[in-house]
């Protein structure tokens, strides 16, 4: 029988890191008091609610903005399924809308990625720039 350790489930490593912040936070205060890193871990790890108060309005909720982009996801869904099924037909093998589906949605998660990348690195590049992380304390590691 294959036994899964629980804490390596997707469930599991979220809360591990979550729980490794929570301790590397604890650590760094209870050593390095005054330091901002309470701060530091709290605009990084929760900096995207702060990114999307300010964003989130601007944001157009009119379907000409997001219609067509929609539109031309099914439609590419649409040939891919019957594409790939034809294709699977010749070979023998059995073809269902869920698995081109689950190809599709491929382009909108590399879409996302696209995104999340570059706006990691701008948080944490206006974090380093910040200036409430005191750069003069005695107790920060240099």
């Amino acid at each position: 029988m294959n036994r899964v350790i629980p804490f390596l489930k997707a469930d599991g490593i979220a809360a591990s890191i979550l729980l490794a912040l929570a301790l590397l936070l604890v650590f760094l205060e209870i050593n390095f008091p005054f330091g901002g890193y309470d701060l530091l871990l709290i605009h990084f790890v929760a900096g995207f609610w702060f990114f999307l108060a300010d964003n989130l309005p601007a944001i157009s909720p009119d379907a000409g903005t997001w219609g067509p982009g929609l539109g031309a996801f099914l439609l590419a869904t649409a040939v891919a399924h019957r594409f790939l099924s034809g294709l699977a037909a010749k070979t023998g093998r059995n073809w269902n809308f869920a698995t081109t589906f689950c190809l599709a949605l491929v382009v909108p998660v590399l879409f996302v990625i696209a995104f999340i990348i570059p706006g990691v690195l701008l948080q944490w590049e206006m974090l380093r720039q910040t200036p409430w992380l005191e750069t003069n304390s005695p107790y920060l590691l240099r």
